[in-house]
């Protein structure tokens, strides 16, 4: 049951995540928060998500190396990628490296939620 998901949210923004984390699980999402690339690729290898949420601009690694690794080990796990940057070319170079849906911060709740609903439905 896609209520039961879950969500690996991986940014840089403490408050972003606990906020999210917060939010999501209020809804019936499992939920994890990991703050750089190095503690969210060991959370994917030992937590399996069904569903990454990653900030593209990391302090440690681009958020494009967490897609790779999501990639590797599922090819099916769906991933959004967000930014607070429109930098030409990173958006479209997280898609091809496997994610499926971009968005552009501010994200909104409500907007997150219809997204991972989405994305957990296909």
């Amino acid at each position: 049951m896609a209520e039961q998901a879950k969500i690996l949210i991986v940014d840089d923004e403490r408050d972003l995540v606990d906020a999210y984390v917060r939010l999501l699980e209020r809804t019936g999402y499992r939920c994890i928060g990991a703050f750089d690339a190095n503690e969210a690729i060991q959370m994917i290898d030992a937590e399996s998500p069904d569903l990454v949420i990653t900030d593209l601009s990391l302090p440690d690694a681009n958020g494009i190396e967490i897609v790779r690794r999501v990639r590797a080990k599922s090819p099916v796990t769906p991933i959004i990628v967000m930014s607070g940057h429109n930098t030409p070319g990173l958006h479209e170079a997280a898609r091809a490296a496997g994610a499926n849906l971009s968005l552009l911060k501010p994200v909104s709740i409500a907007e997150l939620q219809r997204v991972i609903a989405e994305a957990l439905a296909r």
